[in-house]
């Protein structure tokens, strides 16, 4: 048995009917240089071959008796590959709007928790012969970044065989009793307090110091989740739909813009976002905002190389977009500016160990947090209004065997006090965009899409008359 850390556990807490908290990685698969062609057969078996790489696939979670301890990772002695992997066939002309509509249905289905919490879906008859392969999986097994960690367990960088030629041996052990849950979480308890209390004190003494000297130096602190000085349109309650849409841009035109104006390629994707937003409701409303609002902003506090497990290590710090100017440098200079106040901020406060809290804290309070969340629409929970997500993804090309990985996206979840998602994973040299939304907020996530891409055109042509 692995008992979870309290971040993973939180996303179980947290997971609802209408929040629920898997979240959407597609991989979009062309397979014309293979002289074998599509296989759905051939590529079932890879999977059965590659499964095994990664152990956190074949493991369930259970939870301790009386919530006394954090739940554990334990074999599935039940493990069926043929529940996990599925195929379908994407509605015609088979576009990105007709694949996204899909994912939009397959994705609304809570995972079950009586099994490993991940699904894939083949998705077939995509134009030019493509293939997807959209992987819902748990937020509990893994963040952002460490989606990298199973990505790169299946695709290469070179040409090999289709299948694994080792394929891990596997000899499940029977799950505990619920007797052997309860004494081992019972056991570890001293263990997890000791672990982690006196970095929760350190944490908290830094946090408030940081704040402190802040304050006394005059400096801006970032925004906070429920700050009533910042409209936040997208900070309602969720319903059990989604609205999802995806497209690729060039990476050549961000890095361009922002070598110009020397700023980085996350602070053109915030001002990008920015100005789609605003012109989204200046189109909803018929008023342009006349305010920035908050925008949460997911941060890696470990890097990939160092972790030792599959996990969250992440946390989340927030900062402004600038809906309210009009103009598109302007908008830029300011998203500049309060993202540099956020980072300042999370690099401050780094040693304010959230993880260590999250550990302490038993089922009960985080439950009976979110339960107020979401009667409240939000403002207990960091998740607030917009989460905004600009993650490097890999350089190289990928592939497996012959077929090759032409586009990769990958979104977190909603949340309630947090409708709207906008993600950018980068591969190779693409920005590919993810828009993920409740109906309620925003009908049709394409709507964004559209008015991010006039937001670049508009920013370009800005830089240009600048320069």
């Amino acid at each position: 048995m692995e008992r979870m850390g309290g971040a993973d556990a939180l996303m179980l807490y947290l997971d609802r009917a209408e929040a629920y908290n898997h979240t959407i990685k597609l991989q979009i698969i062309d397979p014309t240089a293979d002289p074998d062609g599509w296989s759905w057969g051939r590529f079932k078996a890879a999977w059965a071959s590659r499964v095994g790489l990664v152990p956190r696939r074949r493991q369930r979670y259970l939870r301790v008796p009386l919530g006394l301890n954090h739940p554990v990772w334990v074999e599935d002695p039940a493990f069926d590959l043929d529940y996990h992997l599925r195929r379908v066939g994407c509605p015609a002309p088979g576009t990105m709007v007709e694949l996204c509509e899909l994912i939009c249905e397959l994705y609304a289905h809570p995972l079950d928790h009586s099994r490993p919490l991940w699904q894939i879906w083949v998705i077939e008859g995509l134009e030019g012969g493509r293939v997807a392969v959209l992987l819902l999986i748990h937020h509990a097994l893994t963040d952002g970044i460490g989606i990298l960690r199973m990505l790169n367990n299946f695709w290469q960088t070179r040409p090999e065989a289709l299948e694994h030629p080792e394929p891990v041996e596997w000899r499940p052990v029977p799950l505990p009793s619920r007797w052997r849950l309860f004494l081992e979480g019972l056991r570890d308890l001293p263990g997890v307090v000791a672990a982690n209390l006196p970095g929760a004190i350190r944490g908290s003494r830094a946090g408030r110091r940081i704040v402190a000297d802040w304050c006394r130096e005059g400096r801006t602190l970032p925004p906070t989740p429920g700050d009533p000085h910042y409209p936040a349109p997208y900070a309602t309650r969720l319903s059990p739909r989604r609205t999802f849409a995806a497209r690729s841009f060039q990476l050549a035109r961000i890095r361009a813009v922002g070598k110009s104006l020397g700023v980085t390629i996350n602070d053109v994707f915030l001002a990008t976002l920015s100005g789609a937003i605003r012109a989204l409701l200046r189109e909803q409303t018929g008023t342009a905002p006349t305010a920035p609002m908050v925008a949460t902003v997911p941060f890696a506090f470990v890097p990939l190389e160092q972790r030792t497990r599959d996990g969250n290590y992440s946390t989340t710090c927030h900062t402004l977009l600038h809906t309210e100017i009009a103009d598109p440098i302007a908008r830029l200079q300011a998203c500049k500016r309060s993202a540099d106040t956020m980072k300042a901020y999370f690099e401050a406060t780094r040693e304010a160990n959230l993880t260590a809290v999250l550990n302490l804290l038993p089922p009960l309070v985080p439950k009976l947090v979110d339960r107020i969340n979401e009667i409240k629409s939000g403002g207990l929970l960091p998740f607030w209004n917009v989460v905004a997500s600009n993650v490097p993804g890999p350089r190289a090309p990928l592939q497996l065997g012959q077929l090759k990985l032409t586009q990769w996206f990958s979104i977190g979840q909603l949340a309630h006090g947090a409708s709207l998602n906008v993600t950018v994973w980068s591969y190779v040299d693409q920005f590919n965009l993810s828009v993920l939304s409740d109906p309620k907020v925003l009908d049709d996530a394409w709507h964004l899409v559209d008015q991010f891409d006039a937001s670049l055109v508009e920013l370009e042509a800005a830089e240009r008359g600048a320069s």
